[in-house]
């Protein structure tokens, strides 16, 4: 028997291969010791193409022998036993790009990077080997802790290789890792330090590893160091040791889309350490914040346009900037990880259908057992030509809203992402009582704990959907009521072309 879903690679393997390129998403960290509440905190921007769809979807634990996990002509070998999951991936089941178990073990995967052609060619990638396609699912399958898990993807890419070059992050209750995933069968993995926090465009970002402690807070392949040394190709600082980046991705080939969104984290998280962003600068993967972190900062960092500096695209009319808060972002999420709960319910999966800047953060936590009915929706017979305007999906009902409300930020965008805010804002503050009253219900009995939690989460997407609807056919009736193509004095209508738009439902929260 297999697992669910991987066949569906050889039914969109021509949509993936001219669409994997642009999957260049921003990743960000929040040590335990950096966070407003004690959290770790990991997560990534997924950004992909326009019109690509996403669902959220439980799996569940199963137990069964003889099962295997299908990866093109691969067949991979499960354990007997696999655990429960919760995922955020595209809508025909690929790209588990947030998971969380329940071991507490959660994943995000990946942020798409880059290696130089002599690396390339001198460790090629892999066909149907670990890639953002499936890895991160198959990680929280299979891994009851950060270090099974980091040992489990070694196993994947000893055996399979890997068919791209990856930054994945896995965290648990105890510790975060950073992962790095270079050629065809090497890859580097270090301990995140828990006061530090990290944002990173799509390039790698370690340079030496001396300070790291072999088997301690540095997992690798076998071929790391030695493989390019053998070909010539290694790169050493001036103190001897190899720099990874200046190896594997060429001395300072640094990307100009992807560095100005590294120091962009800086600039908000840390602006003590930002400067001036300099092109020629490696920017630190790992810093203490200013302030500690919270949700909210997290949430609005994933929506980031560069906002007061010189590259902000709304105030200087440029469209070549490389954004955070980019519009092609297929969902978001920001993974909480709960040191002193329960491990089955410890892990919250803020994520977002479609595009952060106008939607909306929901909660997901490890214990649920089912999601609201349209948002895990695929129909039935699932092609290539699936991807398209289909209200039964709820990414479709949440992504017209960010398409209609980004046409004009400051007109259409300001109420929406104001009201959207105000749902964050309350959902926040009420979730840690929530935690509290599961945490009781789970200590007598985990079944009644999982329908409680399942039916608050229910409860609130079914709502987003709701609100989204509303917004989405009232902003629609605003633009129509401002939509002229010559102008003239009237003192009739109720609408004006220079005030923003404002919902209903923000109007019916102040009342």
């Amino acid at each position: 028997m297999k697992l669910k879903k991987l066949v569906c690679l050889i039914v969109i393997a021509t949509m993936l291969l001219s669409c994997t390129s642009a999957l260049a998403c921003t990743g960000y960290y929040v040590g335990k010791d950096a966070s407003e509440n004690g959290t770790y905190i990991i997560g990534h921007t997924v950004d992909a193409w326009n019109t690509a769809q996403a669902k959220q979807v439980v799996y569940p634990h199963v137990e069964e022998a003889g099962r295997t996990w299908t990866v093109g002509e691969n067949e991979i070998p499960l354990p007997e036993v696999t655990y429960q999951y919760t995922s955020t991936p595209f809508i025909e089941g690929l790209w588990d790009n947030a998971v969380a178990n329940e071991m507490g073990v959660t994943m995000t995967g990946s942020v798409t990077t880059y290696i130089s052609d002599a690396i390339y060619e001198m460790d090629p990638y892999t066909k149907d080997g670990a890639s953002e396609q499936w890895i991160s699912g198959y990680i929280a399958a299979t891994s009851a802790t950060v270090r099974e898990a980091i040992e489990n993807y070694g196993k994947i890419m000893e055996q399979y290789g890997s068919s791209e070059s990856n930054t994945f992050m896995i965290a648990d209750q105890t510790e975060a890792w950073y992962l790095e995933s270079y050629c065809g069968h090497q890859w580097c993995a270090v301990k995140m330090p828990d006061d530090c926090v990290a944002v990173f465009g799509n390039e790698c970002m370690l340079g030496s590893v001396a300070d790291y402690v072999e088997g301690e807070t540095m997992l690798h392949s076998e071929g790391l160091f030695t493989l390019p040394e053998e070909a010539g190709l290694a790169w050493y600082d001036e103190d001897g040791n190899m720099d990874l980046f200046n190896t594997y991705c060429g001395e300072g080939n640094l990307n100009a889309g992807a560095n100005r969104r590294t120091w962009l984290g800086h600039y908000l998280l840390a602006p003590s350490t930002a400067g001036d962003y300099s092109m020629k600068t490696r920017y630190d993967l790992f810093y203490q914040p200013d302030e500690k972190v919270s949700l909210a900062d997290v949430f609005e960092l994933t929506r980031a346009r560069f906002e007061g500096t010189q590259w902000d695209p709304e105030a200087t009319g440029r469209d070549d900037i490389r954004v955070i808060g980019i519009e092609r972002q297929v969902n978001c999420s920001a993974i909480e990880i709960y040191p002193d709960l329960p491990a089955a319910m410890s892990a919250v999966t803020w994520t977002t259908l479609a595009n952060a800047e106008h939607s909306v953060y929901l909660p997901l936590n490890n214990l649920i057992t089912d999601v609201a009915e349209m948002f895990d929706y695929t129909p039935e017979g699932f092609s290539s030509d699936s991807y398209g305007y289909n209200l039964d999906y709820a990414h479709t009902h949440f992504k017209r809203l960010c398409a209609l409300a980004e046409q004009d930020r400051k007109y259409y965008g300001t109420g929406v992402r104001a009201y959207w805010k105000s749902v964050e804002e309350a959902i926040v503050a009420e979730y840690p009582a929530i935690l509290e009253q599961t945490a009781e219900l789970y200590a007598e009995d985990p079944a009644q704990a999982a329908e409680y939690i399942t039916n608050y989460t229910v409860e609130k997407q079914e709502k987003a959907l709701a609100d989204a609807d509303v917004m989405f056919d009232e902003l629609m009736w605003y633009v129509i009521g401002n939509t002229n193509t010559m102008t003239y004095n009237s003192t009739r209508g109720e609408y004006n072309a220079q005030a923003e738009f404002v919902p209903s439902l923000a109007q019916a929260d102040a009342e």
